[in-house]
């Protein structure tokens, strides 16, 4: 069965347990502690952890880190006893060849100063009980460093755990760097690539650019021709616009004369068609003027070949 998912909420109440300890939290003791997860989801969690108010109240920055004690620390404290020991036994024996060589002087030089001899032996005595003194203060020194040196064993023991951390860290980010190789080396042809194409692209530029140029230039010799067609264009302009002016004036004038005309000619229409009815009304009484004279001729045809008939031949 698979173990259940890591939550946000169980790595902040590890954070809190760890800093209540008096250690600062860190993805590797995390790890240790929860027994599942994965480093990019701890530290993730950890991150925010480390902005909220309880990681500001518990002062977390200001908690220690456990660090890896170098190496040489047992050796360099051993060292440092064994010379203290070796400082303290050499200042002894000097002082007790010192005084066995006086006393053996003071025998051989006269047998007067055997009481002085005494008097620098008892001097050399509470020498040597002093040094004495100083040796077990050098033993409980020693002792001391002992302990302390336990102690460190101690620590080192856990720097070696999170040592093992660590060292996992490492090959995880020894891949992830190899990884990163990868991309950078394909980032790195393709920035080639891409220089590549931005030089052709400038060359195209370039070539565009002096082709831009020259038709730009040409575009101003035409602009200038046009505009030189566009200011004699605007100067006939206004002077047609002025000539429309006097048109419209004169256009204005010949207006109201038409309109007198159509007045007039409406009158002459009206003065023609009755007259046009008058010459109906006059041609009716001329046709019928010409009927009545044409029948007034045969009647005066039929009396004269009556009168004809009626005279005596």
């Amino acid at each position: 069965m698979a173990a259940p998912k890591l939550t946000e909420e169980e790595v902040h109440a590890a954070c809190v347990e760890i800093a209540s300890q008096g250690e600062r939290p860190r993805s590797t003791i995390l790890l240790e502690k929860l027994g599942r997860g994965s480093y990019s989801t701890i530290t993730k969690y950890l991150n925010s952890w480390n902005e909220t108010n309880e990681a500001q109240a518990l002062k977390v920055d200001a908690l220690p880190m456990v660090v890896k004690l170098p190496d040489e620390l047992s050796k360099d404290g051993e060292d440092l006893l064994k010379r203290m020991w070796n400082i303290a036994k050499g200042i002894a024996d000097a002082e007790l060849d010192i005084q066995r060589e006086a006393l053996k002087q003071a025998e051989q030089a006269n047998q007067l100063k055997v009481e002085e001899a005494f008097k620098f032996s008892d001097a050399q005595a509470m020498k040597i009980d002093r040094l004495e003194d100083i040796i077990s203060d050098l033993k409980a020194q020693l002792a001391e460093e002992q302990s302390d040196h336990g102690d460190a064993i101690l620590k080192l023991n856990e720097a070696e755990k999170v040592n093992v951390g660590l060292s996992k860290d490492n090959d995880q980010l020894q891949h992830e760097i190899g990884e990163l190789k990868k991309q950078l080396v394909a980032l790195e042809d393709a920035n080639k690539a891409a220089a590549q194409e931005k030089k052709e692209l400038q060359q195209e530029y370039d070539t565009a650019f002096t082709q831009k140029d020259t038709e730009i230039r040409a575009l101003d010799i035409r602009v200038n021709t046009l505009q030189t067609s566009l200011d004699s264009a605007i100067k006939t302009h206004d002077q047609m616009k002025a000539d429309l002016k006097s048109t419209n004036f004169e256009l204005s004038r010949r207006t109201v004369e038409i309109e007198t005309l159509s007045v007039r000619h409406e009158a002459a229409l009206a003065e023609l068609k009755t007259a046009k009815a008058d010459l109906t009304a006059a041609n009716q009484t001329a046709s019928e003027a010409e009927k009545l004279v044409a029948n007034l001729q045969g009647q005066l045809e039929v009396y004269t070949s009556l009168e004809k008939k009626g005279k005596p031949e």
